[in-house]
């Protein structure tokens, strides 16, 4: 198998957790342990993450430290939690590699994604990132000039989500990808850039990671996409009828229905549906935990042509 996993910002943290680098640890454990046979074995493997809570927590540190220190742009910041949270993922799957007896290499790299720099992309703000508010801080909030959005689960800040057309590092995740390296890279979606006549430059915005998982794995010829989230399944109706074994055309009709919500489980399942339409096997959505029985067939919502 040649696999690209996508872990969810939920891997590493969770709405009570604490936010700790410790707590992040103990979670990046918990979500990668239930796969870490796979880890160590013979597939070809890219992980990939999120950065959606970290990355909002940074932009409260820096606007919260302003005038005291300088502030620092959105993709700055996306490009200090692709490090950061990239080490931690490091050297918790090269422990678990030697706990297994494993001789794999792990990688963690920065990657920069080129994206579309017509305007229309900056336009609408559908990211969500950074922790959940309550619904009295609303118009506190909107006066800071944010976008906010309710959910089950508060309000949350979003930030503007342009589409990804290239991976600048990608020849060089190829040549690791190919001799077994396991890459950790593209976090939070990788840092966006646009190419001007200076060159590449930086612009604000956090790019989807399932979008850039997707990109990832049909440049590296994947045979598998994995999406790990929260839920064990996808699911449809007011009943929430979880998704098992589905074509990608059945699942279509129901992503065009608008079933999955924009900024949650639409962009995974547009995910699974843009790998497997450009040659792809088989697209999985499912929790960290049940990722090894997905992968016999047992478990998880399991997307194929």
């Amino acid at each position: 198998m040649r696999i690209v996993l996508a872990l969810g910002g939920n891997a590493l943290l969770r709405p009570n957790d604490d936010g700790t680098v410790e707590s992040e640890l103990k979670r990046a454990k918990q979500s990668l342990q239930p796969i870490e046979t796979l880890l160590s074995g013979r597939e070809k493997i890219l992980i990939t993450h999120g950065n959606g809570p970290q990355v909002g927590n940074a932009l409260l540190r820096v606007e919260a430290s302003i005038p005291k220190t300088p502030p620092r742009p959105l993709d700055h910041l996306v490009s200090d939690t692709q490090g950061g949270l990239g080490y931690l993922l490091e050297r918790t799957v090269r422990n678990l590699i030697l706990k297994n007896n494993g001789s794999r290499e792990v990688l963690a790299m920065l990657a920069q994604v080129e994206i579309d720099s017509d305007k229309d992309s900056f336009r609408n703000a559908i990211k969500p990132i950074g922790p959940y508010y309550s619904i009295e801080n609303k118009a506190e909030l909107e006066r800071k000039g944010w976008f906010v959005k309710k959910t089950d689960r508060g309000l949350r800040r979003l930030v503007p989500s342009p589409k990804p057309k290239r991976v600048v590092e990608l020849e060089i995740i190829r040549s690791l990808f190919e001799n077994r390296v396991l890459v950790i890279t593209a976090g939070g979606g990788g840092t966006p850039v646009v190419t001007t006549e200076r060159g590449y430059e930086g612009v604000e915005g956090v790019i989807d990671k399932d979008s850039v998982a997707s990109l990832l794995a049909c440049e590296l010829n994947a045979t598998h996409l994995i999406i790990a989230t929260d839920v064990d399944n996808v699911w449809v109706g007011k009943e929430k009828t979880p998704l098992e074994k589905i074509t990608k055309d059945e699942i279509k009709l129901y992503y065009e229905k608008g079933e999955f919500p924009e900024g949650s489980m639409g962009p995974k399942v547009e995910a699974g549906i843009q790998f497997l339409e450009r040659g792809g096997e088989m697209a999985i959505i499912t929790s960290t935990e049940k990722i090894s029985l997905a992968l016999q067939g047992e478990a998880g919502t399991i997307i194929t042509n």
